[in-house]
């Protein structure tokens, strides 16, 4: 689990309009959207440790699974260029506190069954740095 900060970030950058696909929180929130594409992200920290010479500020790295769901059954062309779009718009947000870098991205990962499942899926893993 990532600090709140990383998650009230991340997923402020995710809800821009500017993005290809929306956004839906899904932690522990029921959601059932009518979109025909459509993300989610979850959150997982690696390591969280307080920096011995640096006034006792803690360091955190972790990773954020960005997961793009999209109609099942016509292909991955649609989904796939949506989500190397918004890919390109994540990264180049900046921290104006300069707290939270994101360093680099994955390649894509596919999951799902065809049209034998409700979504198609793809996702993305970014790592990233927070200070505090």
């Amino acid at each position: 689990m990532s600090s709140k900060y990383v998650r009230d970030m991340v997923e402020g950058w995710l809800k821009d309009v500017s993005m290809a696909v929306p956004y839906y929180p899904t932690i522990n929130e029921e959601q059932d959207p009518q979109d025909i594409m459509w993300c989610s992200a979850d959150f997982s920290s690696s390591l969280r440790d307080t920096l011995t010479y640096c006034q006792g500020k803690t360091s955190e790295e972790g990773e954020v699974r960005v997961v793009y769901f999209g109609q099942a059954g016509v292909g991955e062309d649609i989904l796939i260029a949506a989500l190397e779009a918004d890919m390109v718009l994540l990264m180049a947000n900046r921290d104006p506190s300069d707290k939270l870098v994101l360093m680099q991205r994955s390649a894509p990962f596919e999951f799902g069954g065809g049209s034998a499942e409700r979504w198609y899926g793809l996702s993305v893993y970014v790592d990233y740095q927070f200070y505090e």
